[in-house]
């Protein structure tokens, strides 16, 4: 199911690259850490998160289109379960803005995620899936193909029903990337 939903999203990014200049592309991976806006599910609300995207610069001045995932997880006893983990698998396709490349290159992005988030714990095993929305700002530096930078990202409008918990996973995302520049 998983590699249906990636040749999906890589389905809608192709024809975009048509279009790519071929300069200020890139293929990065992201490690960190994302924190949930909401104390519903008690200690794992700090998740470890790791990811890759692929950004295709445009030939429109200073924009890209940029679409990867992100993992998330957090493994706890909390909020009365035992061997609880919380997880999520982040699908994502937007935008980008680079106002200039020089040194450091900022940039700010805003887009749409598919969630496919999971609460396993003993006696508990639920799932569910979600469409929302996220932006991201962040900066890279370039050593000739090398690409090292850090990235912060909001994600919102999410509505989850896990088991008996209705609640969300709006998170702020906190990652530092490597990545090939092309």
């Amino acid at each position: 199911m998983r590699l249906t939903r990636s040749l999906a999203l890589l389905a809608l990014v192709a024809p975009l690259a048509t279009g790519c200049l071929g300069d200020g592309s890139s293929l990065n991976a992201y490690g960190g850490t994302r924190s949930l806006d909401t104390d519903d599910f008690g200690s794992l609300d700090d998740q470890t998160v790791y990811g890759a995207d692929l950004v295709l610069k445009v030939s429109l001045p200073f924009t890209a289109v940029e679409g990867g995932f992100f993992h998330a997880d957090e493994s706890d006893d909390t909020a009365g379960l035992t061997d609880a983990e919380l997880s999520s698998e982040d699908y994502f396709v937007g935008l980008r803005i680079t106002p200039w490349d020089f040194l450091i290159s900022p940039y700010a992005s805003a887009g749409v995620t598919y969630l496919d988030s999971s609460l396993d714990a003993t006696g508990v095993s639920d799932s569910d899936e979600d469409l929302a929305y996220y932006v991201r700002v962040g900066a890279a530096m370039t050593f000739a193909m090398l690409r090292v930078g850090v990235d912060g990202r909001a994600l919102t409008g999410t509505d989850v029903d896990l088991d008996t918990i209705e609640s969300d996973l709006d998170s702020y995302q906190f990652t530092i990337f490597l990545g090939l520049g092309f």
